[in-house]
């Protein structure tokens, strides 16, 4: 697994949320930053999730949710294996990223990374047929083409 440094996975979070959608154009800016194909998904994938999880853990009318601390990934059987949060670090950095984002802008970043989040998504959907969020537990995300070897050698 590549390693990131926080700056460049700052650099990739204000590509990714440069606009609502990240495109063609976004990903080849991405892979100027890190040319892996893997480290690209990892990027695209993993930061919106963090974001939406920012964002979750603030929506009124949440009170004691609790938000997911794994996330899965498929293996070579195409079964889906539960990792803890630690196992991805571009989490943990994109996660303050995103908090510091929250507090103190700018929104449009966080509104645009937060939106493409599958757990934002799934609170919306819950919230639009009259689902109350109060003491719900959310599911981890999962993160289509990243293989579950990637993680093993972090569990």
């Amino acid at each position: 697994m590549e390693a990131l440094s926080p700056d460049l996975i700052y650099q990739a979070v204000r590509l990714l949320g440069a606009g609502p959608d990240a495109g063609d154009e976004t990903e080849e800016q991405l892979r100027a930053l890190v040319q892996d194909d893997l480290t690209v998904r990892r990027l695209a994938d993993v930061v919106p999730e963090a974001f939406g999880m920012v964002l979750a853990s603030h929506l009124p009318g949440a009170k004691n949710v609790t938000l997911p601390d794994t996330f899965c990934a498929q293996d070579e059987d195409g079964e889906w294996v539960a990792y803890p949060m630690r196992c991805e670090p571009i989490f943990a950095v994109a996660a303050d990223i995103a908090s510091h984002t929250f507090h103190n802008g700018p929104r449009a970043l966080m509104q645009n990374l937060a939106e493409r989040s599958s757990l934002l998504s799934a609170i919306s959907q819950a919230l639009d047929t009259g689902e109350s969020l109060d003491s719900a537990t959310l599911g981890p995300p999962s993160f289509f083409g990243l293989p579950a070897a990637l993680y093993r050698q972090t569990a």
